[in-house]
């Protein structure tokens, strides 16, 4: 049974959704106010996903979420943001902060549900299956780590999906929108621009082997470890 963290300050958002998806879906579902107790009940709880209100009060959201991402115990557990800001701004900060999705408020119970379901395909373990390895590369899907020969590689969740859905399918060119729908559950242009924003990440830390990731022009990118392509 999927365990869920709500970290939310409205009884009526706690109750709708623990409603939807204890009956509809059996997840067993925890919630909780405080910002300053939240780490630690999901370090005690240990959920499968989090929802987490980004205005809290006495406390921001974002700062759980970096809190929740600085310990080796909740960093790889998805985070969908619950928020009544819709600003283009706000959703790419609470994206580049480490956030999984980003549900605006006022939300469906159907449409929550079909983001959480999106979010723990993407990031379960049983479904992305075990190791990957790539040469020098090494991907760990179970807590998201990468590692590049004996160094470990520092890369936000969703720079980590960006290169393991890459480096599952060498030589073959992943279109944009691809990579978007299976890293993200929005599909719209901050997305699309958040996607580039990912890949020249990657590239920098990759660092001598930032040929590995090419760009097909027109196309979108290519996973490749077969030598530099002639203008690199």
């Amino acid at each position: 049974m999927p365990r869920l963290l709500i970290i939310e300050d409205d009884p009526r958002i706690v109750d709708s959704v623990t409603k939807a998806l204890s009956l509809e879906d059996g997840f067993s579902v925890r919630s909780i106010a405080d910002p300053e107790a939240a780490p630690a009940a999901a370090v005690e709880y240990r959920p499968d996903i989090i929802l987490l209100d980004i205005r809290l009060p006495g406390g921001d959201g974002r700062q759980v979420l970096k809190r929740l991402k600085a310990n080796p115990a909740t960093l790889a557990i998805p985070v969908i943001f619950l928020t009544g800001m819709a600003s283009e701004g706000d959703r790419v900060l609470g994206l580049d902060l480490g956030a999984d999705d980003y549900v605006v408020k006022p939300f469906g119970a159907l449409e929550l549900l079909a983001r959480i379901k999106a979010v723990l395909r993407r990031t379960s373990p049983a479904s992305q299956g075990g190791l990957l390895h790539a040469g020098a590369l090494r991907l760990d899907p179970a807590s998201r780590r990468a590692f590049h020969g004996k160094d470990e590689l520092s890369l936000q969740p969703k720079e980590f999906e960006v290169l393991y859905l890459l480096a599952r399918h060498p030589g073959r060119t992943l279109s944009r929108a691809f990579l978007i729908e299976n890293t993200s559950s929005y599909g719209t242009e901050v997305e699309t621009r958040s996607l580039d924003t990912h890949i020249k990440n990657l590239r920098k830390k990759l660092g001598a082997e930032a040929w590995w990731i090419r760009t097909v022009h027109g196309m979108g990118y290519l996973f490749s470890q077969d030598g530099p392509p002639a203008d690199a």
